[in-house]
């Protein structure tokens, strides 16, 4: 099995998938339990943080699975 950081896989999909917009992030988020984030949103991810569109910055370890048209693409080993 290989196992892809998650910061790798983000840039895969930020660098060289073309349907940006079919690709979402799901977090865990504090208050609603999870969330949904579209990557049209992401403006960059370094090895710790990904920043949004909106000055938002969240931490890569909320990051639970990727998905690419509401299929699973990436999901964080436990």
């Amino acid at each position: 099995m290989i196992v892809i950081r998650i910061k790798d896989a983000i840039n895969r999909v930020l660098w060289y998938e073309k349907d940006k917009d079919e690709f979402s992030l799901i977090i865990r988020d504090r208050e609603k339990g999870s969330d949904e984030i579209s990557f049209t949103r992401i403006l960059r991810v370094d090895n710790a943080y990904i920043y949004l569109d909106d000055d938002t910055v969240i931490p890569l370890h909320r990051v639970i699975e990727i998905r690419y048209k509401g299929k699973l693409y990436w999901r964080r080993g436990e």
